[in-house]
Parts: structure tokens; sequence; C-alpha cells
């Protein structure tokens, strides 16, 4: 009889935790939408308590949400001070840019030296996924589809550490380029050169060209570093709001 309860107890368990992890993808994916289409500011206070009583959820999957965003550099952690989204300082954005342009060159290198065919499979799937996302001329899609890719990459070097920090840089400026995209949505035209070049990059990691990939990736990327560092330039404070959360 015991044997019986220790099971029902242990299937118990199981289906609250998969409910509970069911509960913090859901807060963290509508979290995350808000803070990449800025409709939560950069330092906005997020009060655990009061995202889930929005949301209609407990707080356990809501600190997950956030300890998860926090991973992502979407949201930062303070020690009795709560969290908050992460700050996007314009004055900063060479500087990361700068840093992300020396890690990309070391990831695609690395990626044409180390990968796999399961990383030539992804590769060619993330590309033909941008390009359906570039059909829509949806910034979000774009953005997001264009960030897959460039993971796919990262994960393709062999080195987990460096691919993290890559992928988590590239989370950083995602919302900056959703900014810049507001801006001039003039830039969607020019997604059928970006489809090319990863082609050319994939092409060149899949024949092992070092060299070959560590320059496309950075004429790749040159495009965007300089239309970024143009837009932080020509930025004025009443050209867009940003909203706190209420």
């Amino acid at each position: 009889m015991q044997g019986k309860r220790a099971g029902k107890s242990a299937k118990v368990a199981v289906l609250d935790e998969g409910a509970r992890q069911s509960s913090g993808q859901k807060v963290y994916s509508l979290l995350r939408e808000q803070i990449l289409n800025l409709e939560l500011a950069p330092n906005a206070e997020l009060d655990e308590v009061q995202i889930s009583r929005e949301f209609g959820f407990s707080r356990t999957p809501t600190r997950e949400a956030l300890i998860r965003l926090a991973a992502e550099g979407l949201v930062t952690l303070a020690p009795n001070r709560g969290a908050r989204v992460a700050s996007l300082d314009l004055d900063q954005v060479p500087q990361v840019l700068e840093a992300l342009e020396l890690y990309e060159r070391a990831t695609t290198r690395w990626a044409a030296l180390r990968r796999q065919p399961h990383h030539l499979a992804l590769l060619e799937r993330r590309n033909e996924e941008f390009a359906v996302a570039a059909a829509t001329g949806e910034p979000r899609v774009i953005v997001e589809a264009n960030w897959a890719f460039h993971d796919a990459i990262n994960q393709a070097c062999g080195n987990r550490f460096l691919a993290n920090d890559c992928s988590k840089m590239l989370r950083g400026v995602m919302r900056l380029s959703l900014l810049a995209f507001r801006q001039n949505s003039a830039q969607l035209a020019s997604y059928g050169d970006v489809i090319e070049q990863h082609r050319e990059m994939i092409e060149a990691i899949r024949a092992g060209d070092a060299e070959l990939a560590e320059r496309l990736v950075y004429a790749h990327s040159d495009e965007f570093r300089e239309r970024m560092k143009a837009f932080v330039a020509g930025v004025a404070t009443h050209d867009f709001s940003l909203v706190a959360r209420a």
C-alpha cells in the first residue's frame, strides 16, 4: 500500500514539475517579447508579485523566468534590489560592437575547423528560416531569425564558453537593431544579399576554410556595425519613447 502511495506521489510530483516548467516558459516568453519589443523600457523595474498577478502564475515560475532572462543579458538581478530590464547604454554601443566583431570572427573561424555534419544541417535550416522571416517584412521576426543563424555558427565553434558569450552579446544588441529598424524601414529591402552572404559563410565552414569564413563574417557584420553606429550617432531622445511598466 505504501509503495502505491509513493508511486502516486512521485507521479504527482513529476506532473507538478512539468506544469511549473510550462508556466515558467510562458512567463519567460511573454517577458522576453515585451523586453525585445521595448514595451518594457531599459532599467524598468520588474516586480515578481506584479508580474505574477498580471500573467496569472505563481512567483516560482516568474522568478525562474527572470533568472533565465538574466542569463541572456536581458535582465539584471541585484541582491536586495530585485530585477530590472537590462540597460541600453547607447554610448557603449561602439565598444559592444567592437567586442562582438572579435567574438564572431573567432567563433566562425573555429566553426570552419571544428564543425560536425549536424552543425552544417542546422546552418542550412537556419538560413532557410531566415529567408522565410525576411519575406514577412517583420523586423522582430527577421532579427530573431538572424540571431538563430549566428547562434548556430557559435554552437559549431567547439567552445561552449565562447559560443554562449557571443550569442548572449548578440541578444544584447537585438533591441538596438529593432530601434534602428523603426527609424529606417528601408533596411528591409537588403535581405536578399544577407541570405546569400549566409550561404557563402556556410560553404566556407563546410569546406573547412577558416581564413575565408573569418573574412566573410567580418564583411557580413561590418554593414550591421556601421548601421548601428550611424543610428546611435543620429538618434535624438525625442525620436522614440520608452515607456516603463505602469
